[in-house]
């Protein structure tokens, strides 16, 4: 594993001269980039600036409710200025640092705001795909780490932050869903060592557990209901199911609502990948693929349809739609 002190004492340099912070997760963002966003921005608060008018979480996309249990999560905005006039900010940011995003394009406001990748305004760029382009000024991706949050963790320690208990739940909440409730196999001793670590320095883990995995709304049951009815398992071993809009508008689910289903569709003993295909009723069509197979990698599958992620978990959106026919299921691609 690459020793990341040179990029962690920049980015603690950057940190410690900045006074108006803008942390970025990825678009539709899971427990990880709310996390471990989370928990940089409440360390960045509580060692480094004290004054939580300066330090602001900011995503395109609303964090999921599993989430909404973590401190200052409803304080996160959905856009920033860069000419000051973000209220929550105060004035124009003057470091940003993004959280989880795989890719440039998942960081979503280059697309309104595409100097925020000229250098200009420092940039830090945390994560732990494979497929990051390594667009900040100072790149800490380990493609190696778990998950984002792990390698926040050792930014903390890096920089002899004290960790307090809502630090700790937010860390815990990232790693523990990266890892599938630790069942993924990124689960390692280092994995299980850090999560002890947060535990002693009060993570609530119950918490954690009942918002992630053992909370699930009627309107996700009758969702997940749909997905199984249609499961397949094609010729060459995909196990594959698809939700339409329809789907959504009759059991009253929401995008979110499709987190944990691929997971099921991955189980099937017979499957070497799972694909579970869904319309999020923006004219775009998501993918999400799993696989627990050694000898694939739905990274670079995921990659021919501009996608991305890790070798055993990755995903796409491209625009299209599904059509329910006798015959199976037709894509309609736009």
């Amino acid at each position: 594993m690459k020793n990341f002190s040179t990029e962690f004492a920049q980015a603690q340099s950057l940190i410690e001269g900045a006074k108006h912070i803008v942390i970025i997760s990825h678009r539709g963002p899971d427990g990880d980039a709310v996390g471990a966003n989370l928990g940089l921005k409440l360390a960045i608060i509580a060692h480094f600036k004290k004054d939580t008018t300066h330090v602001v979480s900011a995503c395109v996309d609303t964090p999921p409710t599993s989430s909404h249990f973590l401190k200052t999560v409803k304080d996160y905005v959905r856009d920033f200025n860069l000419d000051g006039s973000q209220p929550a900010l105060g004035t124009a940011p003057d470091l940003l640092i993004s959280v989880d995003c795989g890719a440039s394009n998942m960081v979503k406001f280059g697309e309104t705001k595409p100097t925020i990748f000229s250098g200009k305004i420092p940039f830090i760029n945390i994560d732990h795909h494979s497929t990051n382009d390594n667009f900040g000024t100072v790149n800490i991706v380990d493609p190696n780490a778990a998950a984002a949050s792990k390698i926040v963790y050792d930014f903390l320690v890096f920089c002899g932050v004290s960790i307090d208990r809502h630090m700790a739940t937010a860390l815990l909440h990232g790693l523990y869903f990266d890892t599938g409730s630790f069942m993924h196999s990124n689960t390692t001793p280092e994995v299980l060592r850090i999560a002890s670590q947060l535990m002693w320095k009060g993570a609530d883990y119950k918490t954690i557990v009942k918002n992630q995995f053992h909370t699930m709304p009627v309107r996700q049951l009758k969702l997940f209901g749909r997905a199984f009815e249609r499961t397949r398992v094609n010729s060459k071993g995909v196990t594959v199911s698809t939700l339409t809009e329809k789907d959504f508008e009759e059991t009253g689910a929401l995008n979110e609502d499709t987190n944990g289903a691929i997971d099921y569709l991955n189980s099937v003993p017979e499957g070497k990948l799972a694909c579970l295909l869904y319309e999020d009723r923006k004219g775009l069509l998501k993918g999400s693929l799993r696989t627990l197979s050694d000898d694939v990698n739905v990274s670079k599958l995921a990659g021919i349809f501009g996608g991305g992620g890790h070798k055993r978990a990755s995903g796409f959106a491209v625009p299209g739609k599904v059509e329910l026919t006798d015959e199976g299921v037709k894509i309609e691609s736009k």
